[in-house]
């Protein structure tokens, strides 16, 4: 049987709706509406792990995301990848797994879960670039009945806020109800397998040390990169030799 947080299947389903609605929002906050950086990962991954139950393992997820797409920005035609997406689906797949396993949101299940969803941030990125053509298409729909005297005209933009918060919602919604499977792996995972996983986290913070510290756009960025990933994996390593 696939295991389940506490209150069996019909908690899952609210749990569903939560990060359905959770995600749905902060894809439309992220470029459609207010855009009070509330969308971003070090922000929307706990406030959607609380919402599901873990904060404290939303945040343990936050945070390395955030690093990781710091220097990502939006200007004229450049599309970034899409952080939000895939911090909500991250944090809805994996907070609820380690409900069900008992364990939380440890290393091997984050970086069971950010190795099967990383391309969502690819996928985000495609995603914005068909939201962008259909709100030029809409733009013009309204611009057009303005013209004819159609005191609706303004109302049509607002269509283009349904295509992110459907997207979103319902990969977000998805990846609750693909909990019970990353726990179900998560507790088969033997002790090799669970070391590498454990081992393949801490190299995602390094990297995402690198990341920021990249995004600074200074000259000597790369060494500094270098540096702080290298950095992270020492003190890492001597963590671990004192257990």
């Amino acid at each position: 049987m696939l295991p389940l947080p506490a209150g069996g299947a019909p908690h899952l389903f609210l749990l569903m709706a939560i990060a359905a609605l959770i995600g749905g929002l902060s894809a439309i906050e992220r470029k459609g509406a207010f855009q009070l950086m509330l969308s971003r990962p070090i922000v929307l991954a706990p406030l959607l792990g609380w919402a599901l139950g873990d904060a404290q393992g939303g945040l343990v997820l936050g945070i390395p995301l955030e690093l990781l797409f710091l220097g990502g920005v939006n200007l004229g035609g450049s599309l970034p990848d899409n952080e939000s997406l895939l911090a909500g689906a991250l944090t809805s797949m994996v907070v609820p797994a380690g409900l069900a396993t008992r364990t939380g949101v440890d290393g091997p299940l984050a970086a069971l879960g950010l190795a099967l969803l990383l391309p969502l941030a690819l996928f985000g990125r495609r995603l914005d670039r068909a939201s962008e053509e259909r709100n030029t298409q809409l733009m013009e729909e309204a611009l057009s009945r303005a013209a004819r005297g159609d005191p609706c005209a303004a109302q049509v933009n607002l269509r283009g806020l349904l295509l992110p918060f459907g997207a979103a919602a319902g990969i977000c919604a998805l990846g609750v109800l693909a909990s019970p499977l990353v726990a179900l792996a998560r507790l088969k995972c033997g002790a090799l397998a669970l070391a590498a996983l454990e081992g393949s986290w801490h190299v995602v913070w390094a990297v995402a040390a690198a990341c920021a510290v990249r995004a600074i756009r200074d000259p000597r960025a790369p060494a500094l990169a270098a540096i702080c990933a290298v950095t992270v994996v020492a003190i890492t390593l001597a963590f671990r030799g004192l257990r």
